[in-house]
């Protein structure tokens, strides 16, 4: 199965800090590949170096089998295209309705005519279970998990083969975070698209990950399926999963 992105020996400094000191994994098409670790551990750091935000000190990052460290910025933004991606906040575009905002890529990025263009937005409010109703309105008009979908469904507009998500259930009460979890699985199984998320939630990381890697003084330190997290030997991924203050993150007990 070839890799939709691959990441190789990564690193990243700022300064003489070491962030991502040799960062290395694939996600395989229709895969959801979910990293965890502790907070200030680099793995927002890693995802905008993946999506070009961040130029990168050494190692080598593949998206469809491109090396976008060699790319043109011309020829960057046409893998970038490939790529969709939700942030945590939403990050709608507050002067922009519904439907303008999910089709914002479409008509900037792709040049799509506006009516054309709003016939898929709808298409994709509709694959996040959210009614055309709405399409009138502005980011500040609908709930904190409904702006979360509708971000999803502006990721799936331009029909990514990966989509990036940035801690996709913070700031959700469980039934919103069940309803993005289930989404996000919707995407990898029925979608056939890629995904790679970054989460501190455990039963969003359970829920949605095909492969876990935890991210740990600026490399993967474990990596294993789902069903490998319950059994795992890794003293870092028990305290993680657990939540206890006693490991390898804190101070011993």
């Amino acid at each position: 199965m070839s890799a939709v992105v691959e990441v190789e020996n990564l690193k990243k400094s700022f300064g003489k800090r070491e962030v991502l000191k040799d960062v290395s994994f694939r996600i395989d098409a229709g895969e959801s590949y979910v990293i965890v670790g502790g907070s200030g551990t680099g793995k927002s750091v890693l995802v905008k170096c993946i999506l070009g935000l961040f130029s990168v000190s050494g190692g080598k990052i593949f998206i469809n089998g491109k090396n976008i460290m060699k790319l043109r910025s011309k020829d960057l933004m046409k893998v970038l295209l490939q790529c969709g991606v939700l942030y945590q906040g939403a990050a709608l575009f507050d002067s922009l309705n519904i439907i303008d905002n999910i089709s914002f890529g479409l008509v900037y990025g792709y040049h799509m005519k506006t009516d054309d263009a709003y016939k898929i937005a709808i298409e994709k409010l509709e694959a996040v279970n959210l009614d055309d109703s709405i399409s009138k309105l502005f980011p500040s008009e609908i709930s904190g998990g409904m702006k979360k979908r509708v971000a999803l469904a502006r990721a799936l507009a331009t029909n990514p083969s990966i989509i990036f998500f940035d801690e996709p259930t913070t700031g959700l009460d469980p039934i919103n975070s069940g309803t993005i979890n289930d989404l996000i699985v919707k995407c990898t199984k029925e979608l056939g698209i890629s995904a790679l998320s970054i989460t501190h939630d455990i039963s969003s990381l359970q829920r949605i990950s095909d492969r876990v890697g935890l991210l740990f003084d600026g490399s993967i330190i474990w990596e294993g399926t789902n069903s490998e997290l319950e059994t795992t030997d890794n003293e870092y991924m028990k305290q993680f999963i657990s939540g206890s203050q006693y490991g390898p993150f804190t101070i011993p007990k």
